[in-house]
């Protein structure tokens, strides 16, 4: 073998083991970079107060990846609290609040996304509420927050 031969042999072998070298830092650096993707749901507007028959308004925010969807979100609300901590596994049987609406709990919402419902409140008394959706098999839960329905 010439030793041109040799060395265009060495040449290549060196180049080719600094791209292996080269790529393998880069996927350690993506696997090092990816993060899971943030799955929440936040209230963004309720009232402190409502008169008895009065509408109320709630805005909540589902955040997740684009490629996610809900098939059912709601706000979940009672005269009783259910003050524990919530997490993804805890369905909405879990919790004691009876009523909720009815207006995103059929049909394919994408995400992230924004929701609203006005709710109608028959009686006085304080009453608890959270945001809820599932998305995937995780249910997402807000903070347990509280209104006044004024006689």
């Amino acid at each position: 073998m010439k030793p041109k031969s040799v060395l265009y042999l060495l040449y290549g072998f060196a180049v080719f083991f600094f791209l292996v070298f080269f790529n393998y830092l880069r996927a350690q650096a993506a696997i090092k970079d990816t993060r899971t993707p943030l799955l929440q749901v936040e209230l963004v507007s309720y009232p402190e107060t409502v008169p008895v028959g009065g509408k109320s308004t709630f805005l909540w925010h589902v955040e997740s990846t684009p490629d996610l969807s809900t098939s059912f979100t709601t706000i979940y609300w009672g005269y009783e609290s259910s003050p524990s901590a919530l997490t993804t596994l805890d369905s909405p049987e879990a919790v004691g609040y009876y009523g909720f609406s009815r207006d995103y709990t059929h049909g394919l919402f994408s995400l992230p996304g924004d929701f609203d419902l006005g709710i109608k409140f028959t009686r006085p008394g304080k009453v608890f509420f959270r945001a809820y959706a599932k998305v995937g098999e995780k249910h997402l839960w807000t903070e347990e927050k509280y209104l006044e329905v004024l006689k």
